[in-house]
């Protein structure tokens, strides 16, 4: 990612965060009671999944030699030349759904906040060539259950006014596809803005996944998302 668009995305999380912790007077309204609070978000999201470490996680570990990286065409070779990997697709567009619940409630300031949701993994379709053949792996229907927990930070307005909110989680979540079950940790950082009960979100998620299809092994997926929510 150019150094222009990290700075424009972590910068966009920043303003958003600093919104959060604008006291409710700035945004002051007709009616100074508080707003009720919020039980349940929904949202849909639309994702750009970054790799992160492709060649040590998960081709060195399939191959189980290093890889350098060759100039011409999508490949990795050996030293010698005699192991090589050719990516036919590495697509990073995902798409997913959440239920974020409060059990507490989320009015303004700090809430707890624990979210479920679904997301697919990125298409990935490359061959090894080794001395002892060639292997064609594919990923092309992977998803993803994942569990977090965290806190959200808002400030919010009664009626349609103009609110900000944060948030961070952490948690796990369970694979599956053509490759089998299995396991991912996640962590994931989020700020947006709402008009009463609709809204969107900026959010950056980092997960270690975990498969154990042909051999065991393991990559990241860094989706950066932006979602539509609707806040009951």
């Amino acid at each position: 990612m150019h150094l222009q668009t990290r700075f424009c995305l972590w910068a966009f999380v920043f303003v958003c965060s600093f919104l959060s912790t604008i006291p409710a007077t700035a945004f002051a309204q007709s009616d100074p009671a508080a707003p009720r609070k919020q039980w349940v978000t929904f949202t849909i999201d639309r994702a750009h999944s970054r790799p992160v470490h492709f060649k040590e996680h998960p081709l060195e570990e399939l191959t189980g030699v290093e890889l350098g990286e060759r100039q011409v065409g999508p490949e990795f070779s050996s030293a010698d030349g005699r192991t090589t990997v050719d990516i036919f697709e590495l697509n990073r567009q995902i798409r997913g759904w959440s239920v974020a619940g409060y059990p507490l409630g989320a009015g303004n300031g700090a809430s707890l906040m624990l979210r479920y949701s679904y997301e697919t993994l990125p298409v990935t379709r490359f061959e090894i060539r080794s001395p002892s053949g060639s292997e064609l792996y594919l990923l092309t229907d992977g998803s993803s259950k994942d569990f977090a927990i965290g806190v959200i930070v808002s400030d919010r307005q009664r009626g349609w006014g103009l609110g900000a909110h944060s948030f961070f989680l952490a948690g796990f979540g369970k694979l599956s596809g053509e490759r089998g079950p299995g396991d991912r940790y996640l962590g994931e950082a989020g700020a947006g803005i709402n008009f009463g009960p609709l809204g969107f979100q900026f959010a950056v998620k980092v997960a270690y996944n975990k498969l154990s299809d042909p051999r065991a092994h393991s990559f990241y997926t860094v989706p950066i998302s932006f979602r539509g929510t609707v806040s009951l």
